[in-house]
Formats: C-alpha cells, structure tokens, sequence
C-alpha cells in the first residue's frame, strides 16, 4: 500500500470485481481512457484476477471511506536489458468521474510517481493519451510530463481507429521539481 493524505494505492484482488464493472459498463471510460468493455460480473471477475496478478496495478482508494475512485498502473516497456527499457515505464490511469475536479489524480500520480522514481529505480516514466483526452493531457503538463510526438495506430493495423499523445517524465526533472517546490 502507498498512503497519501487524502487517498491510498493498493493492490487490486478479485472482490474488486464489481468496481471494475462499473467502470467497464461505462462507454466514458472506453473512449477517454480506452479502458477494456466489461458485459457481466464474470468478465469482471476475469479482469480483476489480472490486475491482481500484475504487480504495478493499484486501485486508488480513500482514506476516510477506503472506497475505490480510480485506477493507476504501470506497465513494462520492454523486457531486453541491452535496449535499457527496464529502467522505463509506462503509465496508465483512470478516475471515477464523480470524484474528479477534486485533486485525486494529482496526489495518486504523485504518489506513484515518487514510488517508482525512488524506490524501483526507474529513469524514466512515459504516458500515453487519447488525442482528445484534454484533461489528461494538462494533468501530465502539471505535473513536469513533456510532450515527445503522437502515434496514428490506424496507420499500423486496420483493426486500431485512434491516435495517442505520448510524454514523458525523467527522473532527474522529477526530482528538480519536487526540490524547487518544497523551497
């Protein structure tokens, strides 16, 4: 678990299953995020069993209720040791929409932020957006994410229809911004 004030991350299990439904019921969800369609509690059961298998997968929570708002994750970018992948990471997330405006986002990926910069060694963090996904996009600018170029995947496969916004966030910035603002 990694503790904020307001809210904490913690690993998902398969009784989070209903939450995830929720979520996957929702076409918001699909469009601004492009989290999986989820139809009934069985899919839901099967999601959940993998988020609970990947290690960097965390359900954002409060502290006060410990209800689930959100959903923020980490994946590999690469497995090969030489291409130097491993110290890299990408960064998913989702906010339930009736708790945003409120700042969560911002204290969940801070905290994770923290966590994998000082405590898995990571050197880089990437971060992909729907081309029309605003919010998100200004939300990685707050926080010291710059943008690198857009990927058209329908210029890839017939089967992909969108385009994604990448940035990035290196550890050295990080660690520069968090210096300059606790003076």
């Amino acid at each position: 678990m990694i503790k904020g004030k307001r809210i904490f991350l913690r690993r998902f299990q398969v009784e989070d299953a209903s939450i995830l439904l929720k979520w996957g019921e929702n076409p918001r969800y699909h469009k601004m995020a492009g989290f999986e369609k989820i139809e009934n509690l069985g899919q839901a059961k099967k999601s959940a069993k993998l988020y609970a298998e990947r290690n960097l997968s965390y359900l954002i929570c409060l502290n006060d209720t410990k209800e689930p708002i959100g959903l923020i994750e980490l994946y590999e970018r690469g497995m090969d040791a030489n291409s130097g992948l491993l110290k890299t990471k990408e960064l998913g997330f989702l906010l339930d929409e009736s708790f945003e405006g409120h700042g969560y986002m911002t204290e969940a990926l801070t905290l994770l932020i923290n966590y994998t910069f000082k405590e898995l060694g990571q050197l880089e963090i990437w971060a992909g957006t729907f081309e029309d996904n605003l919010k998100s996009q200004k939300l990685l600018k707050k926080l010291g994410f710059n943008y690198m170029y857009d990927v058209d995947y329908a210029m890839i496969s017939d089967i992909f229809t969108y385009q994604e916004k990448y940035y990035l966030l290196k550890k050295a910035d990080w660690l520069k911004i968090n210096e300059n603002t606790k003076s």
